[in-house]
């Protein structure tokens, strides 16, 4: 939803439905017709005016300043919440795994099937590994993220 606004009154957001297109900025010129018609918007127009000088608002030019901050902190706190949840699921299967590459160490004649039990069971020590890495990163940075996150919340609360 594309939003435009005029440099005669740079406060005016105006919002219309779809994408910035011809069309859109026509609406957009059409609310500016009507509210200068019904009187609540006081600007002059002596040139007239085209649908090519209205400035388009882009949402990230709406954005508060910590905003990014709150963004960044919710996706590390997913990456917390995704890594943990897979970490945990890999958890018992990762450790089976390890019991079949213990079978690597003895003197036992190894058939076919235990070198695939091995493959297949480093790929998942291999998954467990990087999962856990995950966790383990986005842990350091959680508690910052948390933290920004419950000031943000605790704005609302006031």
């Amino acid at each position: 939803m594309p939003a435009y606004t005029l440099p005669q009154c740079p406060e005016l957001l105006l919002r219309v439905a779809g994408s910035d297109s011809d069309n859109a900025r026509y609406k957009a010129l059409k609310n500016v017709v009507e509210l200068v018609n019904a009187g609540y918007l006081k600007i002059q127009l002596p040139e007239g005016f085209s649908t090519w000088q209205l400035i388009e608002i882009k949402e990230q030019d709406l954005m508060a300043e910590d905003e990014n901050k709150i963004i960044e902190a919710v996706k590390v706190l997913n990456k917390l919440s995704v890594s943990r949840q897979r970490m945990q699921e890999l958890n018992e299967q990762a450790l089976q795994a390890r019991r079949h590459i213990d079978v690597l160490f003895t003197e036992k004649i190894l058939a076919k099937e235990d070198f695939k039990n091995i493959e297949e069971g480093l790929k998942i020590i291999r998954d467990f590994a990087q999962v856990s890495l995950r966790y383990k990163e986005a842990s350091t940075k959680a508690e910052e993220a948390r933290s920004i996150l419950d000031e943000a919340l605790n704005i609302y609360e006031e």
